[in-house]
């Protein structure tokens, strides 16, 4: 018998999809109080009580789902082909609770868990791989400017160009000063990498030119960007809202939502390489 355990803060059709392909005999859906054993998800507005949520599926048609407390825990037994969602509170309830049965855990995305907020994803890159001769240089130029960084973690180079020219070129940087990060150091050396990073005394690259253009009332409607990193979910939200319509990188990965972020403004995601 097929039983799935999940934790369903809000009803969406990614939620009605997974128990439709995995056809499950009987849905249990985690209660209040074995949600909260997880820290931080009594944060999420959104959420349903479990009772609230099992009555919006028996609404739509899926009878056999219950609440699971602590009390029915010992209805669920080595008998039983348990799914759930690969998610923080699934595997926290495996650990505490299923330890000695078996758990098939699902990768599906049904919302932001602590996991997949980490989670460093392979840029698809529009399927397009740029080895032209401009794009090259361009990104040289970029390479160059990052070498310019004093940041000991990762050193980001980037170029804005607009009808062929450039006009902006930028690196990370300290900021209010230079050497700020040498006395006190860099509250972003606590984290390993892809974690906080909005916790930095460095302004990114990206940022930074974005910035000086508006200062400087420069429209970069139309514009491309060449980074050698691909851009951090916040520096992905500024360029969508800067106008710019193409993004070149060299490396790296999107993290959280970047490159769906600029894949919705139908920006253009090129890689360069040599």
């Amino acid at each position: 018998m097929k039983v799935i355990i999940a934790y369903i803060p809000a009803i969406h059709r990614g939620y009605i999809d997974f128990i439709n392909k995995n056809q499950p005999s009987i849905i249990y859906l985690l209660g209040l109080e074995l949600v909260r054993e997880v820290p931080r998800l009594e944060r999420d507005i959104r959420a349903l009580e479990a009772s609230e949520a099992v009555n919006a599926l028996k609404g739509i048609g899926l009878l056999e789902v219950y609440e699971l407390t602590k009390e029915n825990i010992t209805k669920l037994d080595n008998s039983m082909e348990i799914v759930m969602p690969d998610e923080d509170v699934s595997h926290h309830f495996k650990e505490s609770y299923l330890k000695e049965i078996p758990v098939q855990f699902v990768p599906v995305f049904l919302r932001w868990d602590k996991h997949n907020s980490f989670k460093k994803d392979v840029v698809i890159s529009d399927n397009i791989i740029s080895r032209e001769l401009f794009d090259r240089e361009v990104m040289n130029r970029a390479v160059a400017e990052s070498e310019k960084s004093s940041d000991w973690w990762r050193q980001v180079g980037s170029v804005l160009v607009k009808d062929s020219k450039i006009i902006f070129t930028g690196f990370n940087r300290p900021l209010p000063s230079d050497q700020v990060h040498n006395i006190f150091g860099d509250p972003r050396s606590n984290f390993d990498y892809g974690v906080s990073f909005e916790l930095s005394k460095f302004i990114h690259a990206e940022a930074g030119m974005i910035a000086e253009a508006a200062r400087r009332g420069i429209s970069l409607e139309g514009s491309s960007i060449y980074i050698t990193t691909f851009p951090c979910p916040a520096c992905a939200k500024l360029i969508t809202s800067a106008g710019i319509k193409k993004v070149y990188y060299k490396e790296g990965y999107s993290l959280l939502d970047a490159e769906d972020v600029l894949k919705s403004f139908n920006i253009e995601i090129i890689k360069v390489e040599d």
